[in-house]
């Protein structure tokens, strides 16, 4: 694609964004985007469904809630691109650079104590809890996870930031719950999370609920 054409595309992407009556909806599927600078570009909400962007200049690129299903994104430059509620299935990202680190996220979102890392959990925000779980301090519970981490809901045992809670469970209960070390194993921390992963075994820990909501500004 060339320069001037995909410049005229992303100046009526950022006008439709500010208002969906003017402007259009950025429509690159399948587009040849090989090697483009797209450094800084708002691309949010923009269908890119099996474009190609391999080795693409995507640094701090808003690709929130993008369609990038599809896409060939091997070799590009991901650093600060924000991929939150992006559709990435099927899309490659062999040889990506900078992408985010589960490791990394994990020790900065959760504390952690000899056994695993210390996490927080809702039931029942988006579907009641499987009928099989017994919710109370002890328990162990259990679920498949789905392993493909550029899949933002999938199968698992959710779990979610102290700010994602905030933001997405108001006043609900709160459980605290650990994850083993050896469990990490199974769990995912997707590429565009917004504050939350899924794993395959966690311990109820205690109903944190009033000391999680005191200690909320």
């Amino acid at each position: 694609m060339k320069k001037a054409e995909l410049q005229t595309i992303l100046s009526s992407h950022a006008e439709w964004l500010r208002d969906v009556t003017t402007g259009s909806k950025a429509d690159l599927s399948k587009a040849n985007l090989s090697g483009a600078d797209l450094g800084g570009a708002d691309l949010s909400r923009a269908d890119l469904g099996e474009a190609y962007l391999n080795e693409a200049y995507l640094s701090g690129a808003d690709l929130s809630e993008a369609d990038l299903s599809g896409a060939d994104l091997s070799g590009a430059d991901l650093s600060g691109a924000d991929l939150s509620g992006a559709d990435l299935s099927g899309a490659d990202l062999s040889g990506a650079q900078n992408l985010l680190l589960a490791a990394s996220w994990l020790a900065d979102s959760f504390e952690a104590d000899s056994h695993g890392i210390i996490v927080y959990k809702v039931f029942g925000l988006h579907r009641a809890p499987r009928e099989d779980w017994i919710i109370k301090a002890g328990v162990v519970i259990r679920e498949v996870c789905h392993p493909d981490p550029c899949l933002d809901c999938a199968c698992g045992i959710n779990f979610g930031t102290d700010r994602w809670i905030k933001v997405n469970a108001a006043g609900k209960q709160v459980w605290k719950a650990r994850i083993a070390w050896i469990d990490l194993a199974d769990t995912v921390v997707p590429y565009n999370t917004d504050g939350k992963a899924r794993c395959g075994r966690m311990t109820l820990l205690e109903d944190a609920t009033a000391e999680f909501w005191r200690q909320t500004p």
